[in-house]
């Protein structure tokens, strides 16, 4: 393998590494991935029912107020029963107080719901408190354990990082913007391997990725230290140092 291919081979890899270990930094490790999960649900769940219990109070807040309103506007009608002149006047507040304990009675059905919905969110919470308890404590354990191995995980992106930028700076740039684009194309990976079809009689070479035909002569070229790309998907095709 040529200076050229082989420092693009190990470009590639610590551009992969250094990816892994980017996204790793940013998210949670595999080990934790499941923890993470139920942690993650069982916490909206408990957010969720937390809404659900300030939800419900709010609106037995609302209603309790509105009945008061609606109280005092029932009292004000019954004030002024004696200061009626005529039938069609009393008839009219008769109408207004009834209207008002109506309403009262809608509002006190609102109420009672909002308990209800209250109680129940209430009941749940003290249900999943303890087990959420202990999942939420197992959880921060192995958050802190996952803490105290970020900075390793971080030297190592920030020594790729160096690694990246020395291997780069050792490819011409030509065949580096050919490397970029092809990377950009294929979300990251320029690079296909050369496989040999496993067959009695003359030797047959596919692409490692997209399987298709590589020509013996296209073979040669790259055990000649030649860069050579893929005649189907155009990735820069390579040959493992082990391999015939």
């Amino acid at each position: 393998m040529g200076d050229e291919l082989k420092i693009i081979v190990e470009l590639q890899h610590a551009i992969d590494e250094l990816n892994t270990a980017e996204e790793l930094l940013a998210g949670i490790p595999d080990w934790m991935q499941e923890l993470h999960e139920e942690h993650s649900r069982q916490k909206a769940e408990m957010d969720g029912l937390q809404a659900a219990l300030e939800e419900a109070e709010l609106a037995k807040r609302t209603a309790d107020g509105e009945i008061s309103d609606l109280q005092a506007k029932v009292k004000h009608f019954q004030e002024q029963i004696g200061m009626v002149r005529n039938q069609r006047e009393y008839g009219a507040l008769l109408q207004e107080i009834d209207t008002a304990k109506e309403q009262i009675s809608a509002v006190e059905e609102r109420e009672l719901a909002a308990m209800e919905q209250g109680d129940e969110a209430q009941r749940l919470l003290d249900e999943r408190q303890d087990p959420f308890q202990e999942l939420d404590e197992r959880y921060q354990q192995e958050l802190q354990k996952w803490e105290g191995q970020k900075p390793e995980v971080a030297r190592r992106a920030e020594e790729l990082r160096q690694q990246v930028k020395e291997l780069e700076g050792k490819i011409p740039k030509q065949i580096l913007a050919m490397f970029e684009r092809t990377r950009l194309r294929y979300g990251g990976n320029a690079l296909a391997r050369v496989m040999e079809v496993e067959r009695k009689g003359p030797k047959i070479w596919h692409c490692g990725v997209c399987n298709y035909r590589v020509r013996p002569q296209t073979v040669v070229s790259i055990q000649a230290k030649n860069i050579e790309s893929c005649d189907s998907c155009r990735r820069i095709l390579y040959i493992e140092e082990d391999a015939g």
